[in-house]
């Protein structure tokens, strides 16, 4: 699974579209950011009032869709709003994005650091208890080696 993750982060990560987003005055900041979380708009970086740019991790055409439907999404730019996608020639934006980012489960707080600490303790575990089966054998091969004597000890 550790694998699986570090190649999948190795082959789709690429740098992050860059977007404007100007919210409807009186939008709270709570709801703000909840819609940014929900979105994948990160690093948000003021250009004026109620308008920010942001690094756009959630490329797919119905995100994009479901954000540009927000009633507290004012306008957009940088946004092709006729296929819902980031036009090709599009700014960048300050970082990267990776294929576990257009995944709705993968960006709940924790969860990939979560995957990660799950597969690292399996993996743990069955390290251990291969060298636990390891070291019986061994104990085997020695007793067989050099038997007990008569007070048990091996020594002579």
């Amino acid at each position: 699974m550790l694998l699986a993750l570090g190649i999948a982060y190795y082959l789709t990560y690429e740098p992050a579209p860059e977007v404007v987003v100007r919210w409807q005055e009186g939008t709270t900041w709570q709801r703000r950011t909840e819609l940014e979380r929900r979105f994948g708009l990160l690093r948000a970086r003021d250009l004026a009032e109620w308008t920010l740019w942001y690094d756009l991790v959630d490329i797919r055409p119905a995100n994009i869709r479901a954000l540009v439907a927000q009633p507290e999404v004012a306008e957009t730019q940088g946004l092709d709003l006729e296929t819902y996608t980031i036009p090709p020639d599009g700014p960048y934006g300050k970082g990267w994005m990776w294929i576990g980012q257009r995944l709705p489960i993968l960006r709940h707080r924790g969860m990939v650091p979560g995957v990660v600490l799950v597969c690292a303790a399996a993996l743990a575990y069955a390290i251990g208890k291969e060298m636990h089966a390891q070291r019986a054998r061994l104990r085997e091969v020695l007793v067989r080696v050099r038997p007990p004597t008569a007070n048990g000890t091996g020594e002579r």
